[in-house]
């Protein structure tokens, strides 16, 4: 297939690509997206083979994963004629995206500054460990290093071992980002915006994705939780969910959304107790939680896990059975939805990237593309006629990357809602509509998690119930970009809001949807929440210790990588707007999220038959000689080695174990990391606060006044622009409908009295 010749919504969009491990995932989601992907470095992790000779060539099961659909274009860079190459063709790109180590593309004289001249509306993202400057610019990382230094395996694991959630999750999120940047920059340039660089930290990125870490550090004064989040294996912080054995097979079980349910269930068995909770509400069951689930736990022990699955989800209760990949490759909600493709001309069979483009599908699975030179590219991505390039420099310097955007945002908890706080950090402006009936807990401004997830938005209550509701929702879409929600499929059309409709409005409108299970097919009602979704796609289940079943991801990780994936769509959609002048509906699956995250898995089962198993923190992929936690003086540091030599060489011997207990968290960490091995303490909240000087130095955390809390520190978005400023931040309204007159009388030309009798009379509720 030719360079140019991609389907979908970023067909024509030119990328040149310059990632290692680090993130090929994100050159990964353009290229599924139609983008044209030219992969300057053919090196990578070699990871199993796919044991046919044909595939083997090609590098094995993380090339087949991570390179499909792309051209691999050889070049050395420290070769003169091989930098001259890479900038005639940066000339024609779009977008770079690059995994290099802090300074070395400026030492070559082929960093972003030196192309931007040439090429002024030129995107260039940066991932690095972490961040182009600082104390630790220069060390190394990993997917478990990343894990242990950004938070995620203070809250990951049991109370006693830190388990890193499995398929290199941390990794992922960092290629999101660096997408999100990447696409966001493009969407800049287009509105007339100069070319910029994007340096993004990985670790930045990790600690401000982990729902739960700063709401619980920054708000202990007002919440009866631990300062410090804890370890707990697959409890919720909320306490409402866990793994559970069941008579055969293991079970993520809750009482939501309505107690009522599971205990009128529970009642008609005979459970003793049940009845007398039948009416309880969920500030009731959340206030008696720990018999709450004690009684639920204690039911489903005598089912098997299959059938209280089916049961429980019959009678709308957020059951999940943990999934193992053979179960998960066998989902029939993945068949009707067609979420598995044979890549053409082969026998691999794998995932295909979990959104539904409507207006502009995406082509099929590719595999790697074979070597291409630098004439072909050049062929492929020919010269832009000068008349007609984009005029950089229109929108002014300090102006925000996504500025002039409007997104109604009708999401709540967290998969949208952090979708939404990405989009409006980076300029948009969030229009967040909510009713006071579905206010409850974490949607309340009251709860410090609405403070951390519901940022840079401005808020507006409209109750779609009331007559009157459907008009001014009308006036809001003509005036947005954007519409995306994240409630069960069917909610919105019953409001009248369905993407025909919504079309014939705005055809220009990008209308996202992103329920549990997608809007078809026969789990198009499950109910779930994020515990549920790991459950269903596999990542419970393989984030466990050998022979165990119970452990998991430790917070709502795929809420974080759904609200990515949605950024992602949303401006893919755009680009394609761009160039069609219409908009679209995308139809995101947040259960496909799940399994796509453990795609490679899924892969190397449907092509030959391997099915992965729990196995601790172990890479999946790849044959470390070291990658793991280890326990310290003060502490624990996780360590992750290609060659046990350079290790011994630190530590003076063999027993890493030994020589890690008699040292601090911070001593060994350095000590390793001057020797060139990916290591890391493993950092609370306290610790990534008060004593990480990476973060301070980059000054990641500020401080925001909130009208309901008070002075509070918030994390940055985990990105610098070079151009673009994205201060001040806006703090998450401080009460609902907090801009109604705002909004109310600017975009659909209602009256202060109007507003003010609608905020009475319950439509502005």
């Amino acid at each position: 297939m030719g360079l140019s010749a991609r389907q979908g919504p970023l067909s024509g969009l030119r990328v040149l690509d310059l990632t290692g491990d680090l993130g090929r995932f994100a050159t990964k989601l353009l290229a599924e997206s139609g983008a044209s992907v030219v992969r300057v470095s053919q090196q990578g992790d070699r990871g199993p083979a796919m044991r046919e000779p044909s595939l083997d060539a090609r590098g094995g099961l993380l090339d087949w994963w991570y390179d499909g659909g792309k051209h691999p274009l050889p070049l050395n860079l420290d070769d003169a004629t091989g930098r001259a190459t890479y900038v005639e063709v940066a000339n024609r790109a779009d977008l770079i995206l690059d995994t290099e180590a802090p300074g070395r593309l400026a030492r070559l004289g082929i960093d972003h500054a030196a192309l931007l001249t040439r090429n002024p509306t030129l995107t260039q993202v940066s991932l690095t460990p972490f961040g182009q400057d600082g104390p630790w610019a220069q060390w190394q990382t990993s997917d478990l290093v990343a894990s242990a230094l950004g938070g995620v395996l203070s809250v990951s694991g049991t109370a006693d071992q830190a388990i890193n959630p499995f398929g290199r999750q941390s990794l992922h999120f960092g290629s999101y980002m660096a997408a999100i940047c990447g696409l966001a920059g493009v969407f800049s340039t287009r509105m007339g915006g100069r070319g910029q660089h994007i340096d993004v930290s990985l670790h930045e990125v990790v600690a401000s994705t982990i729902e739960q870490l700063w709401f619980e550090y920054w708000f202990d004064d007002v919440l009866p939780l631990a300062k410090l989040a804890p370890r707990q294996g697959s409890l919720h912080w909320l306490g409402a969910y866990v793994v559970t054995k069941c008579r055969t097979g293991w079970n993520m079980i809750c009482p939501t959304p309505i107690p009522g349910y599971l205990f009128e269930w529970m009642a008609e068995e005979g459970v003793p107790g049940a009845a007398e909770k039948a009416t309880m509400t969920a500030t009731e069951a959340v206030a008696d939680i720990a018999e709450v689930m004690r009684m639920t736990a204690e039911f489903v022990t005598t089912k098997d896990s299959g059938a209280v699955f089916e049961e429980a989800q019959r009678r709308h209760i957020a059951f999940g059975e943990v999934q193992t990949v053979a179960q998960v490759a066998n989902n029939p909600q993945h068949a009707f939805r067609k979420f598995y493709e044979t890549v053409p001309g082969t026998s691999v069979v794998r995932p295909r990237l979990p959104v539904l483009f409507h207006g502009t599908p995406n082509g099929p699975v590719q595999a790697p593309g074979s070597p291409v030179d630098s004439a072909e590219v050049l062929d492929g991505w020919p010269a832009r006629d000068p008349d007609n390039a984009p005029s950089a420099g229109a929108r002014g310097d300090r102006t925000r990357p996504l500025e002039g955007l409007r997104v109604l945002d009708l999401t709540w908890v967290l998969a949208g809602p952090f979708c939404n706080r990405l989009l409006g950090d980076l300029g948009a402006d969030i229009v967040k509509v909510q009713t006071a009936e579905r206010a409850t807990l974490v949607n309340d401004p009251n709860f410090p998690y609405y403070y951390c997830w519901n940022r840079s938005k401005r808020s507006v209550t409209l109750n779609m119930k009331a007559d009157g509701a459907l008009a001014i929702a009308r006036k809001l879409v003509e005036a947005s970009d954007v519409v995306i929600e994240n409630y069960s499929a069917g909610v919105l059309a019953k409001w009248g809001l369905d993407y025909e409709t919504v079309k014939s409005w705005n055809p220009r409108v990008v209308y996202v949807t992103m329920s549990g299970c997608g809007h078809e097919g026969p789990w198009k009602s499950m109910i779930t929440y994020a515990p549920t979704i790991h459950a269903l796609c596999g990542l419970t289940h393989l984030s466990n210790p050998l022979g165990r079943g119970d452990v998991g991801a430790g917070f709502s990780l795929n809420d974080h990588a759904a609200g990515f994936q949605a950024a992602v769509a949303v401006l893919s959609a755009l680009e394609a707007r761009h160039h069609t002048g219409l908009g679209q509906h995308v139809d995101i699956a947040q259960m496909e999220v799940g399994s796509y995250l453990v795609g490679a898995t899924l892969t190397d089962y449907l092509t030959n038959g391997r099915e992965a198993q729990p196995n601790g923190n172990a890479d999946a992929y790849t044959e470390f000689a070291v990658n793991e936690v280890f326990r310290c003086s003060d502490g624990e540091m996780a360590v992750t080695a290609f060659d046990s030599g350079t290790v011994a060489a630190v530590i003076g011997g063999t027993d890493l174990a030994s020589w890690c207990l008699a040292r601090t968290a911070r001593d060994a960490m350095i000590g390793l990391q001057a020797a060139g091995v990916a290591a890391g303490r493993v950092q609370n909240g306290a610790l990534l606060s008060n004593d990480d000087e990476q973060l301070q130095a980059r000054g990641f955390f500020g401080t925001l006044d909130s009208a309901v809390f008070g002075t509070r520190p918030f994390d940055r978005f985990p990105g610098k622009w070079s151009v673009s400023n994205l201060e001040p931040y806006r703090p998450a309204p401080a009460y609902l409908g907090e801009d109604n007159f705002d909004v109310l009388q600017t975009l659909v030309g209602m009256s202060e009295e109007d507003i003010a009798v609608g905020m009475g009379d319950g439509l502005l509720s």
